[in-house]
């Protein structure tokens, strides 16, 4: 008999689907996201959106800049101006940047959706859990981006590009249930 000791290289990191009919996950789930799963509860799908899209702020920059460049040209004038008269209309100029940026950064948060629940865990590590019989509302979150889940006393605010895998998920641990007298509130028609 002999001890063989494989040191090669881990499992393969690469996408996986947990359940059947749920999309791809990005790979194995971190240990900082599985820590808010409960005992015996099985993961269907997870995503996260760390980082920021940084191509739609600088889309918006740029409109900005664009938008000071016909200033410069059709009025030249107004560089000339004391730098506290210019500031103002400048600093409106680059506000929907600013707010795309900061929309960006505040949607950064991780999505897990499990056999019974989905749980949004944000950029500090603080988890909402809604279970899929709770869910009553699904609306647009305008200030973050894509969906708003709600049930009772929870919101969950799940960003865009996470929202078609997230729905995907939970349409494939829904499909097959019995509704309950309990109509899921859906404008965006993002359930079936």
């Amino acid at each position: 008999m002999r001890l063989v000791v494989d040191n090669g290289p881990a499992a393969d990191d690469g996408p996986r689907i947990l359940a059947p009919g749920a999309p791809p996950s990005p790979g194995p789930v971190p240990i900082a996201l599985a820590k808010h799963l409960e005992h015996g509860e099985v993961l269907v799908w997870w995503g996260q959106k760390t980082g920021m899209q940084w191509a739609l702020v600088g889309l918006t920059a740029g409109a900005a800049l664009l938008v000071l460049v016909a200033v410069t040209i059709f009025a030249p004038g107004f560089w000339s101006q004391p730098w506290r008269d210019v500031a103002a209309p400048v600093a409106a100029i680059f506000s929907p940047a600013a707010f795309v940026l900061y929309r960006e950064w505040i949607a950064r948060r991780s999505v897990l959706v499990t056999d019974t629940a989905t749980v949004v865990v944000d950029a500090h590590d603080e988890p909402v859990r809604l279970h899929h019989g709770a869910l009553r509302s699904i609306t647009r979150d305008w200030l973050r981006g894509g969906v708003r889940l709600q049930g009772p006393g929870r919101v969950l605010f799940v960003p865009t590009i996470l929202a078609d895998a997230t729905r995907a998920a939970l349409v494939s641990r829904m499909r097959g249930r019995l509704h309950g007298a309990t109509q899921v509130h859906d404008p965006l028609g993002w359930l079936p």
